[in-house]
């Protein structure tokens, strides 16, 4: 197996002689916001992570090599982030790829015989926190590969490989078609894609453009003023604010916390044959519902002081747009919308509202193009942001200290990282949105690999949580990260998490009853 150091060595800054200049171009203006927030201490990283029953399963010098052939593939791979405290940060391309030692490390992790559950939970949080030990990564690569062996033993362990990256340059369905290409026997039918493709599909894909004056009018009105109106205002227009409102303590205070929600196959198989015969075609509606519902539970129905009639949950779901007959990448970058969904009030304890009402609703916006074509707009909005340089002794609102993993200085070097900084000092730091759900739907295990997780790190500067799922042979995996303490503590994700199983395994075995569940029966009472 080859080796590679686990802490990658900084670029030496010289240039091979006869090397054309090296291309640089800026970030597009949603991942300068994401390195904004890295910069003052919250990273947002992918992470995408397979398990192998053995050491032999995983054939380690295909690996190595193939980590060269998709730089050669996917040019992206091999950029690098500069002038990153700055208003205006750009991509450099070097017109070479990261050496492997750059890319591949390894590392152990700790048995544990009794739980191998904990055991995948542990390393796959160990993952995301080693990507994330400083706060530029300045001439730097913006992916690892790590492979996990047993601290005794390790040939006859399990082995862990964890594909992490910045997402400044991938989303999550790319990540896992990388995934993909890492470990499968044959990549040359793959395209090849020239540098000059990600500036060109930045361009067409108009993301850095501006939506429509009314649009941006009526997001306005829609989504500042008419929160600060008086209630009896609020309650003739319809307006219900979404949870959460206040946070008992800020997410600066609040450390990211990650867990993992095992759904056997078999609930997963009952579940795609119900939700049909409910007019949910995909898996997707009943995952969200039952999440959605356990919440809700958790959060607005057994939480003291919170009026039912008088919140509802408004999350925003990823919708992969990405497709290359119209010239987009195959993996690297993206091509994604987001649409909104909205609980509404569920008067009472829930005896009048139906599961597979709230399925239905969240399957048609799911499928509707204005809903998708709004959410892209929703994202340009970040466009009208003004940015500038900030004098960082001069950066009024708490940082995070210094020595704090990632580590650096994460005072604000622009008005972006100063409104991350307000924003993680904030009790009222979420603007109307609960949180974000993002679902790669099924696909097949690479052939050695027995678990497949994918999920996402926290950030003080995200929503109140982010939920990730991702299907295969072995069942469903949802991954959830919060930050522990602000919206939501460890002890109350456990039990939505809980609460949410329940809720599945019971509308699985319903059968041939076509049974139409109001969440009241599906929760049951609450716990003494």
């Amino acid at each position: 197996m080859p080796s590679a150091p686990s802490s990658p060595s900084a670029y030496t800054g010289v240039e091979p002689a006869g090397q054309m200049p090296p291309l640089e171009w800026k970030v597009p203006n949603l991942a300068k916001f994401l390195i904004a927030n890295r910069s003052v201490g919250s990273p947002f990283t992918i992470n995408i992570m397979l398990t192998f029953s053995t050491l032999a399963d995983l054939d380690a010098d295909r690996l190595a090599e193939r980590l060269t052939e998709v730089q050669h593939l996917w040019p992206l791979l091999s950029v690098e982030v500069f002038d990153q405290r700055t208003p205006s940060p750009k991509l450099r391309y070097r017109h070479a790829s990261w050496p492997t030692e750059r890319v591949l490390a390894f590392d152990t992790y700790a048995v544990n015989e009794r739980d191998p559950k904990a055991e995948r939970d542990e390393v796959f949080d160990k993952a995301l926190r080693l990507f994330q030990t400083k706060v530029s990564f300045d001439q730097d690569p913006l992916w690892r590969v790590t492979v996990f062996r047993a601290s005794y033993n390790p040939e006859s362990r399990r082995v862990y490989l964890a594909l992490t990256l910045d997402h400044a340059i991938i989303d999550g369905r790319g990540a896992l078609k990388l995934a993909q290409a890492l470990l499968a026997a044959d990549i040359s039918h793959l395209p090849k894609e020239d540098i000059s493709l990600y500036v060109k599909v930045r361009e067409s894909q108009k993301i850095d453009e501006t939506p429509s004056i009314l649009f941006v009018l009526g997001t306005i009105f829609r989504e500042a003023l008419v929160p600060r109106l008086p209630i009896f205002a609020q309650n003739w227009m319809g307006y219900v604010p979404a949870w959460p409102q206040k946070i008992p303590r800020p997410t600066i205070e609040s450390p990211w916390r990650s867990s993992i929600v095992d759904i056997p196959v078999s609930v997963m198989k009952a579940l795609k044959g119900v939700g049909k015969r409910h007019g949910v075609a995909t898996l997707n509606p009943t995952l969200h519902t039952a999440w959605t519902v356990a919440l809700w539970a958790v959060q607005i129905l057994r939480k003291d002081g919170v009026d039912p009639r008088r919140v509802q949950f408004r999350d925003c779901s990823i919708k992969d747009l990405r497709d290359m007959a119209k010239g987009d990448p195959y993996c690297l970058a993206g091509h994604v919308a987001m649409f909104l969904w909205s609980s509404g009030a569920i008067p009472g304890d829930g005896a009048t509202t139906k599961f597979w009402d709230l399925a239905r609703s969240y399957s048609a916006v799911s499928l509707d193009p204005q809903a998708h074509a709004d959410g892209f707009d929703l994202m340009r909005m970040l466009n009208l942001v003004s940015d500038g340089p900030v004098d960082p002794s001069k950066s009024a609102a708490r940082a995070p200290a210094s020595e704090e993993l990632p580590a650096g200085d994460k005072r604000a070097h622009t008005l972006c990282e100063a409104q991350a900084l307000d924003k993680i000092n904030s009790l009222s730091p979420y603007g109307g949105m609960s949180g974000i759900w993002s679902n790669l739907a099924y696909s097949a295990l690479p052939r050695g690999a027995t678990d497949m997780v994918f999920g996402v790190s926290g950030s003080s500067t995200g929503p109140a949580f982010y939920t990730c799922v991702v299907g295969h042979e072995g069942g469903v995996r949802l991954q959830n990260t919060y930050s522990n303490g602000a919206a939501v503590t460890a002890e109350e994700m456990r039990r939505a998490e809980e609460l949410c199983l329940n809720v599945l395994e019971s509308v699985a075995r319903e059968g041939e009853e076509d049974r139409d569940w109001s969440l009241a029966e599906l929760l049951g009472p609450a716990p003494i």
